[in-house]
């Protein structure tokens, strides 16, 4: 999911909570209205139909044609528009003044589309709710004063001022919000950042460059831990020491770009010869490679080692005018309790006597493997 999405995804979680809140809204007025006729039937006469319909049915219905006209314009455009949402706040807020204009303070009900608003996290939303605000109040205040008890000018400059109070934390809250996102973003950036360069470092302290293998040191580094795993729990442990043959030639013959070209093909035939991630492949030196298998028979790892010599051998490079290379395998198993310095002593002994027996063949445990 692209980062686009998720932020639509969210706003559009957050906007249906806002409008199931409304709904909750018109619920509670409803069921505040019911209280309210229980209380009061116990100690005054009324006419209890018209109670029912011109203080509750109607402002009911009113909400309801509301709440049902802003649900279905959300549908229709299939997406909800946050000026809709706060509109409908608005609208609310002004159905519910009108029919509890007896309730102290309810006037200040219009602050709800401002708080609303800062869900939207755009201080142009919250300007349209205070817009809004505006055109009811001038209504009010033009049509009946009384409903918001502004009958004088000081009552009036006391909503206006508190209005505008409440307008300017809330830009302030969303200023704030902005500058603590900015930081956010700039410290989770300078992080990721330094988390890139860290594991670019580490992999260049590890990797070799040009055959994307580990290097010499990483081989030693991993070769030193599984020979203790190995001591400790007799895990089986192959080591194999691959060496291109006649490699000074092709360097001296057709550059070492070249060179370079065939140490890439011939690392790539090894990595994708050794399919267990357990096994560790290396670029030993200069033409060299290492492998070294875990877990493997001797049988296992001289088939495996076979077929990497073979599909090296092969190969046809046009930069050499179709010619081949060949390679010379030294392969050893390890004997609990020898040390690193055995196993490696005997795998390099055995390369050698690979090279002098004719090269392009894989020799084990001091036995020669013809081609």
């Amino acid at each position: 999911m692209s980062e686009v999405q998720w932020k639509d995804d969210r706003r559009s979680v957050w906007n249906r909570k806002i409008m199931n809140f409304y709904w909750a809204i018109v619920l509670v007025s409803l069921l505040a209205d019911f209280v309210a006729l229980f209380i009061t039937t116990r100690y005054q006469v009324f006419d209890l139909s018209d109670i029912l319909v011109l203080n509750m049915m109607i402002p009911f219905v009113i909400q309801l044609v509301i709440m049902g006209s802003s649900e279905f314009i959300i549908r229709w455009l299939k997406r909800e528009s946050p000026y809709l949402i706060i509109l409908t706040g608005t609208a609310l807020s002004t159905v519910l003044i009108i029919c509890n204009e007896t309730v102290d303070g309810i006037k200040y009900l219009l602050l709800l589309p401002m708080i609303i608003s800062l869900f939207f996290d755009k201080q142009r939303k919250l300007v349209f709710a205070l817009v809004a605000n505006a055109v009811v109040t001038t209504a009010f205040y033009t049509i009946k004063p009384v409903l918001l008890k502004l009958d004088d000018i000081y009552g009036l400059i006391s909503y206006i001022f508190v209005m505008l109070g409440a307008f300017v934390i809330l830009y302030e809250l969303l200023n704030r919000g902005k500058e603590i996102n900015r930081h956010l973003s700039k410290s989770m950036k300078s992080e990721q950042d330094l988390l890139i360069r860290t594991v670019i470092m580490d992999r260049q302290t590890k990797y070799d460059a040009l055959t994307d293998m580990y290097n010499h040191k990483t081989f030693h580094e991993y070769l030193d831990n599984l020979i203790v795993q190995s001591d400790k729990y007799e895990l089986p442990l192959q080591l194999a020491i691959i060496d291109i043959d006649n490699f000074k030639h092709v360097n001296d013959t057709f550059g070492h770009a070249v060179g370079d070209v065939i140490l890439g093909r011939v690392s790539r035939v090894i990595k994708q010869a050794i399919l267990s991630p357990d096994d560790i492949t290396a670029r030993f030196g200069g033409e060299e490679f290492a492998v070294i298998f875990t877990d493997k028979t001797p049988q296992q790892a001289f088939d495996t080692i076979e077929r990497i010599r073979t599909q090296i051998e092969t190969l046809s490079h046009h930069e050499m005018n179709g010619k081949n290379v060949t390679v010379s395998i030294g392969l050893a198993s390890y004997r609990y309790g020898t040390g690193k310095a055995a196993i490696f002593s005997e795998a390099d002994s055995m390369l050698y006597a690979a090279k002098r027996s004719g090269k392009n063949q894989t020799i084990t445990q001091l036995q020669h493997t013809a081609v």
